[in-house]
């Protein structure tokens, strides 16, 4: 949000928005600026770059990947700081209420986030269709909401639509809709492992919230994810890594445009994301328990938003001018 005229300026100015455009936003002269920015499919771009270098103090990625790929298109490592996002542990555990779907099969798959090319919900609707058939005792719950800003654009909802009258088809669940923290922790609850086939993420909460509810999830193998996912926790699925140098302008999820030189990105293979969505229906409830277990202990023990405010409060530290409050546990 602009600054009112005659406003007093702030002590710290940390700019997280992205419904305005990034590369016109000059930060106030003499005020230490904190840059928050995701780039998912690869580098930052270099008009990025030459801002958070020129004008902000520090710039902060969610994850090592974000970080790394900051560090590959220019921007001065003194100034990148891996600050995570959160759950909050009293929502999202594994004991409360099941969401109640309509649905009668025993095993239960879930996708939650915006159907859309980035996040992969191609390759799962195809290789979905393709692992089960109608006769399976299998369901994928499709967790959407059109009307976020982010993903009005129908990339899937036709094939889930095509999908779910298909009579030979495996069973879906689609709720395109809004659901509160609690009950979308009951949504985690109520089914066995989430999917996640995502191109590219610069961090995917859902991820985190799935685990923190005892709800395991099939993740690629690269990117964002690896900071919280490991074998222990995820069903890992090795992708193809798509590298290239590119020059073309690209836009982003609200219109604006950015140039960029570079991409970076994953592709899960549809055989093998077959393989994975059968492999996890047939795991004996002692594999699906322990990872269930193991993801519930990292995401509750490493990435609380309580966790996250601590360590936002310590790269902030630096640049104040007076002390800052401590949180209350």
């Amino acid at each position: 949000m602009p600054r009112s005229p005659g406003a007093p300026a702030p002590d710290i100015l940390i700019h997280h928005d992205f419904e305005s455009h990034f590369t016109a936003f000059e930060p106030p002269a003499g005020v230490p600026s904190v840059a928050v920015r995701t780039w998912d499919f690869g580098p930052l771009p270099p008009a990025w770059v030459e801002k958070i270098n020129r004008g902000f103090a520090q710039y902060w990625a969610h994850t090592s990947w974000i970080a790394g790929l900051a560090r590959e298109a220019g921007v001065d490592p003194d100034r990148i700081r891996i600050v995570p996002h959160g759950i909050d542990p009293g929502v999202f555990r594994p004991d409360g209420p099941s969401f109640p779907l309509a649905t009668e099969k025993r095993f239960r798959l879930l996708f939650v986030g915006g159907v859309s090319v980035r996040k992969g919900s191609d390759i799962l609707l195809e290789a979905y269709r393709q692992a089960f058939t109608a006769d399976d005792d299998v369901c994928l719950v499709l967790k959407d909401h059109s009307a976020d800003l982010f993903y009005r654009d129908n990339h899937a909802r036709d094939r889930i639509a095509e999908l779910r009258t298909d009579p030979l088809a495996p069973e879906i669940v689609h709720l395109d809709t809004f659901l509160p923290e609690p009950d979308l922790a009951a949504l985690y609850r109520a089914c066995d492992v989430a999917v996640f086939p995502y191109r590219a993420e610069g961090f995917c909460i859902p991820i985190l919230e799935a685990m923190a509810c005892g709800t395991p999830a099939i993740v690629p193998e690269f990117g964002a994810c690896l900071d919280f996912c490991t074998a222990e926790t995820s069903h890992l699925v090795k992708p193809r890594r798509i590298r290239a140098p590119v020059s073309r302008s690209f836009s982003v999820a609200l219109g604006f445009e950015e140039r960029i030189t570079a991409v970076d990105f994953c592709e899960l293979g549809v055989s093998h994301l077959i393989g994975a969505l059968r492999a996890a229906r047939d795991a004996s409830a002692a594999a699906h328990a322990a990872k269930a277990a193991a993801g519930v202990a990292r995401a509750h023990g490493s990435f609380t938003w309580a966790k996250a405010t601590e360590i936002v409060l310590a790269q902030l530290a630096p640049l104040a001018h007076q002390a800052l409050p401590s949180i209350e546990r």
